[in-house]
């Protein structure tokens, strides 16, 4: 049985827990690869919402007018417009979602060992745990910065507000609504990528088993 502090093995392959874990290379390299899929995702991200709110008389129809519309006024950079307030609040985010990831799928395997299940089916329970209480967690700093985001995203374009930075976004937010103004869609979040992350966690931890099995 394991206990906190050492390897968990798993089939010849030995698998470092929390304790263990060089929490600093785990953080930034995590954090790195975020980042990195950021930028280079994120102009999908600018294009899709601008379509999502264009008003039935918007020039721009589809994906190609949107870009090029958006090159022709603001070059590159309007192709990451609220992109700094994205990677400022989602990196604590994504640590956070790290955080809770690792410290609950500890615990999570702690739960399940008494069953005496498979070494897959209590990898898949777990991770799957870990994956949407990990979710969960994070959703409270990435709808906020969505929503700032998402408005920076649109200013002036389809009829949209101007604005002056996300800061600038953020006290019109509250002034108007108050702190509920930074959780709409919250729950609906929630609902999308709590789940998702359980599948794909789930499927994550006990397709590696089943690797290490047939492999090792």
């Amino acid at each position: 049985m394991d206990t906190a502090g050492t390897h968990r093995k798993s089939f010849g392959h030995t698998e470092i827990n929390w304790d263990r874990l060089d929490k600093t290379k785990f953080y930034v390299v995590g954090a790195g690869i975020f980042t990195g899929l950021t930028v280079v995702l994120y102009p999908i991200s600018v294009v899709k919402t601008r379509m999502q709110v264009a008003s039935h008389d918007a020039v721009e129809r589809n994906a190609f007018s949107v870009i090029k519309g958006l090159l022709k006024t603001d070059g590159i950079p309007g192709l990451y417009r609220g992109f700094g307030t994205v990677i400022t609040g989602a990196i604590p985010a994504r640590i956070i979602f790290l955080t809770a990831l690792e410290t609950t799928k500890v615990a999570s395997f702690k739960m399940v060992e008494p069953f005496k299940l498979s070494e897959p089916t209590q990898a898949a329970i777990a991770n799957g745990i870990a994956g949407m209480l990990g979710s969960l967690c994070s959703q409270a700093v990435f709808v906020p910065i969505d929503v700032v985001s998402q408005r920076l995203m649109v200013q002036g374009y389809s009829g949209h507000a101007t604005y002056n930075g996300g800061m600038d976004v953020a006290r019109k937010i509250l002034k108007s609504d108050g702190i509920r103004g930074f959780y709409r869609g919250f729950g609906l979040s929630v609902m999308t990528y709590s789940p998702s992350s359980a599948v794909w966690w789930a499927g994550y931890g006990s397709s590696q088993r089943l690797i290490w099995r047939y492999t090792i």
